[in-house]
């Protein structure tokens, strides 16, 4: 008997709400001495750490980067203005290097550099490829750099590209890094959580029904 999704759904949700969100709950007090102890050590190096996310961001279409938790922990260490800031720029630029990559590097080398799983999905994309599917895929794991490679591979008009991420990782960077700050300021470590974990993991699975 096939198990209708919503009840998939259910027990998804049930699972991640039980196993991780209610513990994360229950050491708030740990986060917010752990947040504290981030939020000293970073006051006197704004600069290396935006340095540091920006570079994560960048090397994300080849590293395993989980942005969730990158974006998140800037919102930590250097508060939403700056942190959303720094967010965007890193986003854009790990987007710009998969579009590249995607674009002029040789299948060979480029398969090197992304690994040959993700560039066989990525050519798979390039026949579904949308300018939509572009945009609701900047807060998704795994899709959000393969589409910027379909995007190279298509062939997609460069200053349009960048214009479409551009706008769409500017919501990204907002949310995420305001997360991660309001859960320092809140000392409600499930708001951390939410961006680190839930919202991406969730953001995968809803793109993943409504485009695969």
């Amino acid at each position: 008997m096939k198990i209708p999704a919503w009840i998939k759904w259910i027990v998804f949700l049930l699972v991640v709400f039980t196993s991780l969100v209610i513990p994360i709950v229950l050491l708030e007090t740990t986060f917010s001495q752990y947040g504290e102890a981030a939020l000293l050590w970073s006051e006197d190096r704004p600069f290396f750490i935006s340095i540091v996310v920006i570079l994560a961001l960048t090397a994300d279409i080849f590293l395993p980067v989980p942005n969730g938790l990158t974006n998140t922990l800037a919102g930590v260490a250097l508060g939403w203005p700056l942190a959303s800031i720094v967010v965007w720029i890193g986003l854009n630029f790990g987007a710009i290097f998969g579009y590249l990559v995607g674009r002029f590097a040789a299948r060979p080398f480029a398969q090197k550099m992304v690994g040959k799983d993700d560039l066989s999905n990525s050519e798979e994309l390039v026949e579904d490829f949308s300018v939509l599917g572009l945009i609701l895929s900047r807060p998704v794991p795994v899709f959000a750099e393969l589409l910027t490679l379909a995007a190279g591979m298509m062939k997609m008009p460069f200053s349009k590209f960048c214009y479409v991420v551009g706008f769409a990782n500017i919501g990204v960077a907002l949310v995420f890094a305001g997360l991660g700050a309001a859960a320092l300021a809140s000392d409600y470590a499930a708001l951390a959580f939410l961006g680190a974990a839930v919202l991406p993991a969730l953001f995968y699975f809803l793109y993943k029904k409504i485009y695969l």
